[in-house]
């Protein structure tokens, strides 16, 4: 099945750009994460702490799974560690076409400042940790993207558009 599927950094708005192109393209849009939450009845933060990071992506990888055997294609918007995970990156080339909102370390940080859902910036100088998780994972959203659109430097609309235009010329030479 091929899905439509977004990658991208914490606060590179996988959400709002998931949700928008699931209604311009008319499909139904699905937040992994939310998926979880809902599941677990847990936050993503609770999950983290009651059972661990392993844990949690145990869950993402058996979601993911199930999407994959999803026969109704989907907009999909994934949690920004999993493509980082080994035993998931052979199923994101089976989901789908990826998306990969490519953030600046200036937008990522502005987005983030007073947010407190990513258990992953607890600790350590906010700014450092996410420019090391940036320099981490930057690469591999790279790797796994067929479509790359710089978010925060256009106005909302005009990003999605430049997806959408992506998209039906990356689909059409597929």
């Amino acid at each position: 099945m091929n899905h439509v599927v977004i990658i991208g950094f914490m606060g590179s708005g996988k959400t709002r750009v998931g949700k928008q192109l699931s209604r311009d393209l008319g499909l139904p849009f699905v937040d992994l994460e939310k998926l979880i939450v809902k599941k677990m009845n847990l936050s993503v933060r609770e999950i983290f702490e009651k059972f661990g990071e392993p844990f949690f992506r145990a869950l993402e990888t058996m979601a993911l799974k199930e999407l994959i055997n999803d026969s109704e294609r989907r907009v999909i918007s994934l949690g920004s560690g999993l493509p980082l995970q080994e035993q998931n990156q052979k199923y994101l080339k089976e989901l789908g076409t990826v998306v990969y909102l490519k953030g600046s370390l200036e937008t990522l940080k502005k987005r983030l400042e007073g947010s407190s859902k990513d258990p992953l910036l607890d600790g350590e100088d906010r700014d450092d940790k996410i420019k090391k998780l940036l320099k981490q994972r930057d690469p591999v959203y790279q790797k796994f993207a067929d479509i790359q659109v710089v978010t925060g430097v256009k106005p909302f609309e005009e990003l999605v558009h430049e997806i959408e235009e992506k998209l039906a010329a990356y689909e059409k030479n597929s």
